[in-house]
């Protein structure tokens, strides 16, 4: 949905291994403000020279086509202005290693389709690396990279545009953060720097980004996503490992604040974590098991409650699968 190349985004190595197939699909389905949009992508693959084609891709509002393409065509639709029915526009002639969609001007008659677009854009996902977030802030970049090596990019970008969220990060960790006082973006010729201001032995000290330690700039990074979150860039985020480099003394205050800032403003965040304290923090008693049972394909079931054990030590004990 970023105009990328199929063949950039998808490997044959991606496919399963125990199938001889040559086709992936991949479905995701939106429920937003009582509107439902499904998204279907069919890649096909060719195991010998690692080529790869969008086969077919579909988008559905509200169970109605609005967008298709076979392989070779695609097929546009529109709201009609005067009944107010969806009614198929154009189509023409479309390259199958890339998607049309992401291309498609915004007119009056499309704004389904324009809406899936632009609430893609508000999922996040990432697995931040701290130690690869540098301090330079060459230029500005709207959208933080899978690891966060660009963090001080897209800080200078969302103080810009959503100011409120550097202010409600501020206040959050000034709490868990002894001695953090600001964020700021400093002139290094020709960039900027982000630098960050402690209170060090009753003496102000900038210090680059890059120089604090692994925990201070995994928590900023967090707490700057959690104020996304809240204030609206983001409606879905999923973190891989949120807890890497710091103590589940200091990540404990930030699930407690993305269960509240879910609970008010309705969006969504998906945590990958093996620690326990996360696990036990975050289950409510109505979860999804997935598992491998004979190392072929997942099989969901509901995860076994237990009155004398909490959920990780369930796990440990092997008994999810009694």
């Amino acid at each position: 949905m970023r105009g990328e190349n199929i063949g950039d985004v998808f490997s044959s190595n991606t496919l399963t291994q125990w199938y001889e197939g040559t086709r992936q699909t991949v479905e995701l389905t939106f429920d937003i403000r009582k509107d439902v949009f499904t998204y279907r992508l069919e890649i096909e693959y060719s195991r010998q020279n690692d080529k790869k084609r969008i086969k077919t891709e579909k988008l559905y509002w509200n169970n109605q086509v609005f967008y298709s393409f076979d392989g070779q065509e695609a097929h546009l639709y529109r709201i009609n202005r005067d009944s107010k029915l969806v009614e198929e526009g154009v189509k023409f002639p479309a390259d199958w290693h890339r998607s049309v969609i992401p291309g498609i001007a915004e007119r009056d008659d499309n704004h389904p389709l324009i809406r899936f677009r632009k609430e893609l854009d508000k999922i996040l996902i990432i697995q931040p690396i701290a130690p690869l977030a540098i301090s330079d802030a060459r230029g500005e970049s709207r959208e933080l990279s899978k690891y966060a090596e660009n963090f001080a990019q897209w800080y200078r970008h969302v103080i810009q545009e959503y100011p409120e969220i550097s202010l409600g990060a501020t206040r959050q960790l000034k709490e868990v953060l002894p001695g953090f006082d600001l964020l700021r973006l400093k002139e290094s010729g020709e960039s900027r720097e982000l630098t960050a201001k402690f209170l060090i032995n009753e003496e102000n000290r900038d210090l680059k980004f890059s120089e604090l330690s692994d925990g201070q700039r995994q928590l900023i990074i967090l707490y700057m996503i959690a104020e996304s979150l809240r204030v609206g860039l983001y409606s879905t985020i999923l973190i891989d490992e949120p807890n890497n480099f710091v103590t589940i003394r200091e990540i404990q205050p930030l699930l407690f604040m993305l269960e509240d800032i879910c609970d008010e403003q309705g969006c969504q965040v998906l945590l990958v974590s093996h620690h326990p304290s996360v696990v036990n923090k975050m289950a409510k008693g109505d979860e999804l098991w997935f598992s491998r049972p004979s190392g072929s394909h997942v099989e969901t079931r509901p995860f076994p409650p237990s009155d004398e054990l909490l959920p990780a030590e369930v796990m440990a004990r092997g008994w999810e699968y009694e």
